[in-house]
């Protein structure tokens, strides 16, 4: 037994995404799911703003950031992967992140959140002199990306403690609620969502050397960002908005139509990357929306991350889950439940957009969206959740 244990945590260190898209899942679960109590007992159940935030964002993308990125680098590198203590930390350092977030102590899931990325900074710095080959040139938005997560939460930390001014607090915000998963998408998307479109065999090893012009690809990395910068800091608030999410769409649209080039894209595709075709549009249109009606701007934001990043993570999720457990086959089998969860996870997103545009009955919107939603994460879980558990030597 003990044999067997030590095996499946060792396949676990490897494939770090087999505990954390699970734990991912219960994260996202409840963090939308504070909205059905507080619709029924708003008495008894206090307004869950800063409480959901944190479990969405910190608590589910952080479990599958961490999960795919754990999974994939070494692959990508060729370098071990992580050690049992740098993995059981991932686990440990976010049920104490989604605690605290629950509990009412923000300060206290930030530094913990700052912690989980320092290991994984480790993690990473200490794989770096044995690596085959330099990474590919997209994995220069990963770079961005992590970094402003870094920046962005200890901005967060000092705004929560009463230090520095409101406009890095807003700024800390939006580099790790949008900056940070957003990079991150157009760092492996560039790299590995070109391929998986054109039906072709995924192989890490061969893949190093994919990408275009890095400088480029920094410029626009430096124009993502500077429209954070703007709308946190220009003192006319629809002004800022405006420019800031021009400056984001203007990237993205690029992104899609140069580097994805997802209008060529001619032949029907499986289920799951159908949805994430979906997604990445409906992110390209959540940053485009502000710049017309901005006053719905946290209407348009949940645009980004319910259809945009939970769908598309969903999406490629279902990929790596069938991959190594597998059941690619799956993928094809399934085609209906597969566009299904993706489906009800549109509905949740325009239930919530709906939620800015008529504010009557707020709450029951609220409770709505969150009820699709949690409809949608079960479908998802029903297929392809079980298939994180299934070990190579498992044998079921």
């Amino acid at each position: 037994m003990f044999d067997r244990f030590h095996g499946m945590f060792r396949t676990a260190s490897a494939e770090p995404y087999r505990f954390l898209f699970p734990l991912g899942i219960a994260g996202a679960v409840i963090g939308i799911g504070l909205w059905i109590p507080y619709y029924f007992w708003p008495d008894a159940f206090a307004y869950p703003g800063q409480g959901h935030a944190v479990l969405q964002i910190q608590g589910f993308l952080l479990c599958f950031i961490f999960g795919f990125l754990g999974t994939m680098l070494p692959k990508v590198h060729g370098v071990a992967p992580l050690g049992p203590i740098q993995f059981a930390l991932l686990p440990v350092g976010l049920l104490a992140l989604n605690a605290a977030a629950l509990a009412g102590y923000p300060v206290l899931a930030q530094v913990f959140h700052l912690a989980l990325l320092l290991n994984f900074f480790l993690f990473a710095l200490l794989r770096w002199p044995t690596r085959r080959g330099n990474p590919p040139v997209f994995f220069v938005f990963i770079a961005a990306g992590a970094l402003s997560d870094a920046i962005g939460t200890a901005f967060r930390i000092g705004g929560l403690s009463g230090y520095g001014p409101s406009q890095n607090f807003r700024l800390g915000a939006l580099l790790q609620y949008q900056a940070f998963p957003l990079l991150l998408i157009l760092g492996v998307g560039g790299y590995l969502l070109p391929k998986l479109f054109a039906n072709g065999q995924v192989d890490p090893l061969r893949m190093r050397s994919a990408g275009g012009s890095l400088v480029s690809l920094v410029l626009s990395a430096g124009l993502f960002l500077t429209g954070f910068g703007i709308e946190a800091w220009l003192s006319d608030g629809m002004l800022a908005v405006r420019l800031g999410s021009g400056l984001r769409a203007m990237v993205w649209i690029w992104f899609l139509l140069s580097q994805l080039r997802v209008h060529r894209i001619t032949s029907r595709l499986p289920a799951y990357l159908a949805g994430a075709r979906w997604a990445l549009v409906a992110m390209g249109a959540g940053m485009l929306m502000p710049v017309f009606l901005p006053q719905y701007l946290v209407g348009w934001e949940h645009l980004i991350f319910i259809t945009g990043l939970l769908w598309l993570t969903l999406s490629i999720a279902a990929r790596v889950t069938t991959a190594h457990g597998g059941s690619l086959p799956l993928l094809a089998a399934r085609r209906k439940t597969v566009l299904a969860y993706g489906w009800l996870l549109a509905m949740a997103a325009l239930t919530r957009v709906s939620t800015e545009i008529w504010t009557g009955g707020r709450a029951l919107h609220l409770a709505l969206a969150a009820a699709f939603a949690i409809l949608g994460l079960g479908l998802w879980s029903l297929l392809f959740g079980r298939l994180a558990f299934r070990f190579p030597d498992s044998g079921h």
